[in-house]
């Protein structure tokens, strides 16, 4: 599949030795050559929305999908939508300054790297794994200024 994001195309394929998806910068592409063999991964594709696949991905870094909830303060209400969009994902009222919002995420450094700029303006929620690894992920960074 063809996609766009961050105004850019992606090619978006299945590797059928690794059982995933891959992306390749079609800009990027060189000395690309049609080689008249069947494709796989037609039952992959299948079972791909790619209406909100773009919205999983971080700067298409793909990761392992999770289900996570984050906590986020009010005024970026706007920003979660544009990110996560409305197909299901599930928004919640916590109180007069915060809400959550709940959806499948490719998690990877990029989703880490989306969530720093925000500051202490979002919350990993859940899954605690997740949790955990953004952790991780935050001490190596102070590591690197220490």
């Amino acid at each position: 599949a063809l996609i766009i994001n961050g105004g850019n195309y992606y090619l978006l394929a299945f590797d059928s030795k690794k059982k995933k998806f891959l992306h390749f910068r079609v800009d990027r592409m060189k000395k690309v050559e049609r080689i008249g063999e069947k494709r796989d991964g037609e039952k992959e594709f299948a079972d791909v929305d790619l209406k909100t696949y773009t919205q999983r991905v971080f700067s298409m870094y793909g990761g392992e999908e999770s289900r996570i909830t984050l906590r986020f303060i009010n005024p970026l209400l706007d920003t979660a939508i544009d990110r996560f969009g409305k197909k299901d994902v599930v928004y919640s009222k916590i109180d007069e300054k915060h809400f959550t919002v709940t959806a499948k995420v490719e998690v990877s450094n990029q989703f880490f790297g989306w969530l720093c700029g925000f500051g202490n303006k979002v919350k990993i929620v859940s899954p605690s794994p997740v949790v955990e690894e953004f952790k991780q992920y935050l001490d190596k960074m102070r590591g690197l200024y220490e």
